[in-house]
């Protein structure tokens, strides 16, 4: 039942995004907008993706950029608030009566609990998205006039907080431009951070102060992402250097490097230019983007903690223990396999998505995109990122079907799959003889 209300909302949202973005008044030059490259980014804001066809500066007015900002809070928010319900109702269910209440389809929150939680949620997005906002006009107006900036700094902080990767700084360039300002790097990290993190970890954080004292999960999130934000950055700095931030100050690399290893991970902003980087270099962006955020946060991917569990489990085998433990805890068996099938099955639809954007553009279209943008795009589609090496605008209509497919699986699949798979567990009631199986 909550997965159904999930795809429903989301598509009845893709839907009034799509039809509005059809009507000739939405652009800046008065003309229909093509129904599937309207079709595209309503689907791109709704799941907070930021791939594009057309630049959003450029092409729509300013009634088409509210619309695009609408569906990125509905979006944004109707995520975020949606899945820390699923997710704290999923956490509550270890009595019998809620194991129950949870494989029937039912709530185990009460409404008063669950409006609470909603209420703090909305407080959180929006003292964020208005900080955010505050504080990127202040930087935006000494380029352009008051109400421009203002406009600009609001939709660029929704944005970022909701991951969504959407800019209003035109010609598909992003915020290269902002590429040496520190004020503008550092609020765009913290509010992308903010988003990709999730109220669970902030208000666990909040409310708890001591690292001894936070949940399991949220100190496997926090040290996770600690770790793919300096190694990415890291990396990204050593490839990079002499390459796509070649014009980049030396003294600003460092932030650049930072900014990329941010926003890789869901959000989609650049600085830099994607379709200039080395091969190396967009492979461990696949990587990084894959993994994503925080669970019930704005950010997409397998999320933080599933890696998390998956190199425990590993190190744990390698050390020959036979359960996974972290910071003095054992981490079930079930929780292991579920982290093992929402990354198994997300691999392999990546892997069909770009077999078929391969064939539709390489076989049919006859476009010679290379293998590893494909891959890169569909990555980029699926873990709700929005960055691009410039091939998206020029896909086919099938390609551009492809790539709504990747994002609406990316958007609704993980969590689906983590309530489908916990809906689907039953204590064994017998066990089988071992087999012996050859493997290595």
């Amino acid at each position: 039942m909550h997965a159904k209300r999930f795809a429903l909302a989301f598509t009845v949202l893709v839907l009034i995004g799509s039809i509005l973005l059809a009507l000739p008044w939405t652009t800046e030059h008065g003309d229909a907008t093509p129904p599937i490259d309207a079709f595209f980014t309503a689907v791109s804001a709704s799941a907070v993706t930021g791939l594009v066809v057309v630049d959003t500066q450029d092409h729509w007015n300013f009634f088409g950029e509210l619309v695009i900002l609408v569906l990125i809070q509905a979006g944004g928010l109707g995520f975020m608030v949606g899945a820390s319900l699923v997710l704290a109702s999923m956490r509550r269910g270890s009595s019998l009566r809620d194991s129950l209440l949870l494989q029937d389809g039912a709530p185990t929150l009460s409404l008063q609990e669950a409006t609470n939680l909603s209420r703090r949620i909305l407080r959180f997005i929006i003292t964020a998205e208005s900080i955010g906002a505050g504080a990127l006009t202040s930087r935006f107006i000494q380029d352009e006039p008051f109400h421009i900036a203002l406009w600009h700094g609001t939709f660029s902080s929704i944005s970022a907080f909701c991951n969504a990767g959407f800019d209003l700084q035109g010609n598909y360039v992003s915020f290269s431009r902002y590429a040496e300002s520190t004020w503008v790097n550092l609020v765009v990290i913290l509010l992308i951070q903010a988003g990709a993190l999730s109220y669970i970890v902030f208000g666990d954080i909040w409310t708890k102060r001591r690292w001894n004292l936070f949940a399991l999960d949220v100190k496997l999130v926090l040290i996770t992402n600690v770790i793919l934000l300096i190694g990415g950055a890291a990396l990204f700095l050593v490839l990079e250097w002499s390459n796509s931030m070649a014009a980049i100050e030396p003294w600003a690399r460092p932030l650049t490097a930072l900014f990329q290893s941010t926003s890789t991970r869901t959000a989609g902003f650049a600085t830099i230019a994607f379709g200039e980087i080395h091969p190396a270099t967009l492979f461990l962006t696949i990587g990084l983007m894959m993994v994503g955020g925080a669970s019930g946060s704005t950010a997409g991917g397998v999320k933080l903690a599933t890696i998390a569990i998956l190199v425990l489990t590993v190190i744990s085998t390698v050390q020959g223990r036979s359960e996974t433990q972290a910071f003095g805890r054992r981490i079930s068996t079930q929780l292991v396999f579920r982290a093992m099938a929402i990354t198994a099955l997300f691999l392999f639809a990546h892997f069909m998505l770009t077999l078929a954007l391969a064939v539709s553009e390489d076989m049919v279209a006859h476009k010679e995109f290379g293998f590893l943008p494909m891959m890169f795009e569909t990555m980029s589609a699926m873990a709700t990122v929005g960055l691009s090496t410039g091939i998206t605008p020029e896909v086919s209509t099938a390609g551009k079907v492809i790539l709504c497919i990747a994002m609406y699986i990316g958007r609704l699949g993980p969590l689906t799959a983590v309530y489908a798979l916990q809906r689907r567990h039953q204590q064994a009631r017998y066990r089988f003889p071992e087999g012996s199986i050859r493997i290595g």
